[in-house]
């Protein structure tokens, strides 16, 4: 019996490994068409001239300025995580989404989350009032019932030690006020220059009052295709130490901006965890769609998927989210918004981001 739960073991792994390299293969095929399509083309760097030389040093730091500024904007826009967790700004958001998904009941969340920027700290010092699922990120999606996540709200202080595009090393401590939990920890983001790629390390420990240590660690592989395409490539973990094992997801992503204050993100989530086996839990297939409308701070979200679950054989299960976002506040972002909704429609770039 024992050889026969190997053999079944290792024939399931095989067929997961099987199905996650086709479906690698399709993104990576599907990716480069795109980038085709948007006119990516090699650099001929034969030539040695010094002048030649200069000008391309010149272009390299152009390009990797311009990765850098398109990706902060994107994660402005789409009020992700990387953003929220370095913008020292005073902000209010408010959040209405619904989750359908085929032979599942509707579910519903509101989020109110408040940041304030203590005067004569030089945006050093924040504090806030938000969901705790918002300051204690996972690498799951917002609904994609891999695990259940706790609805909860927390408050807290964060500390800035150090903020600029290369390096951002805050200290945050606050409390669950639900369950009267306290939490303390720093986070860390590292950016680094890879040719024509970007590279952003980030890394989370946090200590909580009665769950005991965590360590988050995310590095983002970043590629600016074209004026309107962006690519990211996330590879992100957890570990908890009341937690049996390790779960980690590998993330990519492609954003398009379709027009001035529209921009829809294909992605592609696939999650792993080490306990009690080393095995794939869910492979979400996802289309987010966020549009500005009516005015500067009000936003409206369309998110169709389609997840495969390993608690239901794989079987494909559809799903959409609709969301509606209130955001006051945050003069960083506005002015990045405000910039890239111009007559261009491009995505931001050095010239016009001051910042």
């Amino acid at each position: 019996m024992p050889a026969q739960r190997v053999s079944a073991t290792t024939q399931t792994t095989r067929e997961i490994q099987v199905k996650a390299r086709r479906y690698l293969l399709g993104v990576v095929l599907a990716l480069r068409c795109v980038a085709a399509a948007a006119g990516v083309a090699d650099v001929d760097n034969g030539s040695d001239s010094p002048t030649e030389q200069y000008a391309a040093d010149r272009m390299q730091r152009s390009i990797s300025e311009n990765i850098n500024s398109a990706a902060r904007w994107i994660d402005s826009f789409f009020d992700d995580d990387r953003y929220i967790a370095e913008d020292a700004t005073t902000k209010l958001r408010f959040g209405e989404s619904a989750f359908l998904e085929y032979g599942e009941s509707p579910e519903y969340k509101t989020k109110v989350n408040l940041s304030i920027d203590i005067p004569h700290t030089k945006k050093r010092l924040r504090v806030f009032i938000a969901n705790e699922d918002d300051t204690n990120k996972t690498p799951d999606t917002l609904f994609n019932r891999v695990e259940t996540s706790e609805d909860t709200s927390a408050a807290g202080v964060q500390f800035f030690a150090k903020a600029s595009n290369k390096q951002n090393l805050s200290l945050t401590a606050g409390v669950k006020l639900e369950s009267i939990e306290f939490f303390i920890g720093p986070r860390y983001r590292y950016t680094l220059k890879l040719d024509s790629w970007q590279l952003r390390f980030t890394q989370r420990v946090r200590w909580f009052s009665s769950k005991g240590w965590e360590a988050t660690t995310r590095f983002d592989f970043e590629h600016l295709l074209s004026d309107k395409l962006f690519f990211r490539q996330t590879l992100d973990g957890r570990w908890r130490e009341e937690d049996d094992g390790y779960r980690y997801e590998i993330r990519p992503t492609l954003i398009q901006q379709v027009a001035s204050g529209q921009l829809i993100e294909y992605q592609w989530n696939t999650l792993f965890k080490t306990s009690p086996n080393h095995r794939l839990e869910s492979s979400i297939l996802r289309v987010r769609y966020r549009r500005n409308f009516l005015r500067k701070w009000l936003f409206y979200e369309i998110d169709p998927q389609l997840a495969f679950r390993n608690d239901e054989g794989f079987d494909p299960k559809a799903g959409i989210t609709f969301q509606v976002d209130v955001v006051f506040g945050g003069k960083g972002f506005l002015k990045r918004h405000e910039q890239a909704a111009g007559e261009t429609g491009q995505l931001e770039t050095p010239a016009n981001n001051p910042d």
